[in-house]
């Protein structure tokens, strides 16, 4: 990427952006409009500055999701509440069959994929609020993949190994996506009390934390 100063050229790898296009893009605290110009004059200093320089955290709370800077994932904030996001339901990979045809898919998934928003009326007009949307106001929620359940490990944080940002969390397994290569009616998990994965019966209950974007 390259942006032109007076004449002067900077280049600039695109890797040094506070993280990738896509998640700048999402971004709502760390993000810079250059107007679109890819140059930068002393008039946009301060974006600059707001750039490269700024403290930006790398997870970003939106009020009923956490999202990464780091990777541009965003991520189920989960609640104490007893409803699907509540952080002690537990629901299976499969039913046997070696399909993710388990509840984390058929109750978890469906819930925020498909449910129904609150609806309120305002003057005789119904209005939509994401508020009491399941999947808050998106229908693409995934298991996330082994790989990227690690991503959110951090066991400085003590047990669980999360950042509180995330809300309640329990210490303990979470369902990836991801199928054992060597036993299929095995798939991995992360365990969030130590910070180690390994694979477990898909038919076995466990956590789950549901996620967006990426691959």
């Amino acid at each position: 990427m390259r942006y032109g100063i007076r004449g002067a050229l900077i280049v600039i790898a695109s890797g040094m952006l506070l993280g990738s296009g896509a998640a700048l893009a999402e971004s709502t605290a760390c993000k810079a409009d250059l107007n679109g110009d890819l140059v930068v004059n002393f008039g946009d200093l301060a974006v600059l500055k707001s750039v490269f320089f700024q403290s930006c955290p790398r997870f970003e709370d939106r009020g009923l999701t956490v999202f990464d800077h780091q990777t541009g994932l965003e991520w189920e904030k989960k609640t104490t509440d007893g409803g699907i996001h509540n952080k002690n339901n537990w629901y299976t990979w499969g039913t046997g069959a070696n399909n993710p045809d388990g509840t984390a898919f058929t109750v978890f998934l469906a819930a925020l994929n498909g449910g129904a928003c609150v609806t309120e009326s305002a003057a005789g007009v119904t209005v939509s609020s994401t508020t009491g949307c399941p999947g808050a106001g998106h229908n693409d929620w995934r298991l996330p993949t082994v790989s990227e359940l690690r991503t959110i490990l951090d066991c400085s944080y003590g047990r669980p190994c999360v950042d509180p940002i995330f809300g309640p969390t329990q210490s303990g397994a979470y369902w990836s996506s991801s199928s054992s290569a060597d036993i299929p009616g095995y798939a991995w998990y992360v365990s969030f009390y130590d910070g180690y994965g390994s694979s477990g019966t898909k038919t076995a209950y466990s956590s789950v934390r549901a996620v967006r974007g990426g691959l």
